[in-house]
């Protein structure tokens, strides 16, 4: 059908028109996509935890902005012995906190500081899915090791790895220590339970360190489930040390000697005479796991003043 000049230029302009119609379509679908393209990419970018596990390893790569600057860590959990590890049965989260936060700072004992360089608040708490074959479980006790180089190590550093536990309530800070190692700093301790964690600057004296974690082992002997013979003899090497600590010089290598018969103790009652699972119901009490790492942290306050630290 002929359609004449007229016909022709309204059958380009109504083209044109569809033309601009589809142009304006296309930009409006790329806007779009550019917009769910960005929504998409920023919590990528805001990833700011990224956890692994394999085997009886879990290992968290941290990277929290904050302060005008990005505070980062790898964080690494190594277990004795775990089933159904996965980083969603972990549950490990970071966070920024303020160093002066009078409710976090009530937590630490006084002399105990929160450093400006790397306030990071790490918190591993297993959620309880109900099934035995989803729960984190594990045995013993757990090797917890935060490295940052964020913080300048030095060979009587003060930094030290703090553990707090969350529930039934959030409870005080205590060290849990059982090594300082350069790299620029790895601060590694161990536990039996779970809990939130902080490197801190412990300026209390060694022998004040010690006298509080020779409290804190016997408090945790008298409440584990023993039999009473078990319980004085692990009560007796506590004295023994608290002896050798109060002669005049302080005997450190008969503290250190009657630690680690301890120690060897707990080990080799460790799922017989006392037990030593820890499971995400929180039942039983893994108190095997949490008296060696009560013992393995005071080691290492023992060992520093041997050394003149």
């Amino acid at each position: 059908m002929y359609l004449g000049n007229r016909g022709r230029a309204q059958t380009d302009n109504g083209r044109q028109g569809e033309y601009k119609v589809f142009v304006s379509l296309r930009r409006g679908l790329l806007l779009i996509v550019a917009c769910l393209t960005s929504w998409l990419v920023v919590p990528r970018a805001m990833a700011q935890v990224t956890v692994t596990t394999h085997g009886n390893v879990a290992t968290a790569t941290v990277a929290l902005p904050g302060n005008n600057t990005t505070y980062t860590a790898t964080v690494t959990i190594t277990f004795d012995s775990a089933l159904n590890l996965t980083p969603q049965s972990l549950n490990l989260t970071a966070q920024v906190v303020n160093p002066s936060d009078p409710a976090l700072t009530a937590r630490l004992p006084s002399g105990v500081t929160i450093s400006p360089g790397f306030p990071v608040l790490i918190t591993v708490e297993p959620p309880n899915f109900g099934s035995p074959n989803n729960d984190l479980s594990f045995f013993n006790t757990y090797e917890f090791e935060v490295h940052t180089g964020d913080l300048a190590y030095t060979s009587d550093s003060p930094y030290r790895l703090f553990k707090a536990p969350i529930q039934p309530v959030a409870g005080p800070f205590i060290d849990i220590t059982y090594d300082v190692l350069p790299g620029s700093v790895r601060a590694r301790g161990r536990g039996g339970a779970f809990s939130q964690f902080l490197v801190v600057v412990d300026n209390r004296p060694l022998s004040a360190v010690a006298g509080v974690k020779i409290a804190a082992l016997q408090k945790r002997i008298l409440a584990a489930n023993l039999s009473s013979g078990l319980q004085a003899q692990l009560l007796g090497y506590v004295t023994g040390i608290q002896s050798a600590l109060n002669a005049t010089p302080p005997d450190y290598t008969l503290a250190i000697t009657d630690l680690d018969q301890l120690i060897d103790v707990i080990e080799a009652n460790a799922g017989t005479n006392i037990a030593n699972e820890w499971s995400a119901t929180r039942e039983p009490v893994n108190d095997a796991g949490e008296m060696e790492s009560l013992a393995q942290t005071l080691n290492f306050t023992l060992v520093r003043l041997q050394g003149g630290e």
